[in-house]
């Protein structure tokens, strides 16, 4: 698929219309996820998105975004591909203060105007659908594990800790000898 979209679009006019946008959109188009993948890397996302009404009669978007990362493993530190199977279904809507399909189950997409700048759109649905803590499937931490024995915490807690009191406690004595 080689068709590149467009930057900004009109969603209620593709609504009204009831138009279909399919393409490509560019990593290079997409920053705050270029910030989460591994430096230098390449590639476009897959985009379908239906501009349609709900049957309530709600503006919405529907579709998809499709892509790979390559992303930071967070148990081992080494580069892993992530796959990105994004399912997009908003209701669009002109006002902050309309909570009607938040009330109805919906994810809420707030337009201020007539534009929706599209490139920020997919890379808030691409941010939402990775995982909070990309890992292997299975991998060894970058750091081994020691377990500790209760001996030895003890051992440890008692070398390292200094009564913060102890210096009051020579200045009380310090004192009572004058």
């Amino acid at each position: 698929m080689s068709d590149r979209l467009p930057i900004e679009i009109n969603p209620w006019r593709l609504i009204e219309q009831r138009r279909q946008l399919h393409g490509v959109l560019p990593l290079a188009q997409l920053p705050r996820v270029q910030e989460v993948t591994v430096a230098d890397t390449a590639g476009e996302f897959e985009v379908s998105l239906d501009f349609l009404t709900s049957e309530s009669g709600l503006p919405m978007i529907e579709g998809w975004v499709r892509g790979r990362l390559e992303l930071v493993c967070q148990r081992c530190l080494e580069p892993m591909s992530q796959a990105v199977d994004a399912v997009v279904r908003v209701v669009l809507t002109a006002s902050q203060t309309d909570r009607q399909p938040e009330e109805a189950g919906y994810e809420l997409c707030i337009v201020d105007d007539e534009r929706l700048h599209l490139p920020d759109f997919v890379e808030d649905e691409i941010l939402l659908a990775l995982p909070a803590s990309p890992r292997h499937e299975s991998c060894e931490p970058a750091r081994p594990l020691q377990e500790v024995s209760a001996v030895e915490l003890a051992e440890i807690e008692g070398q390292g800790r200094a009564n913060p009191f102890a210096a009051l406690k020579n200045l009380k004595d310090w004192n009572k000898t004058e």
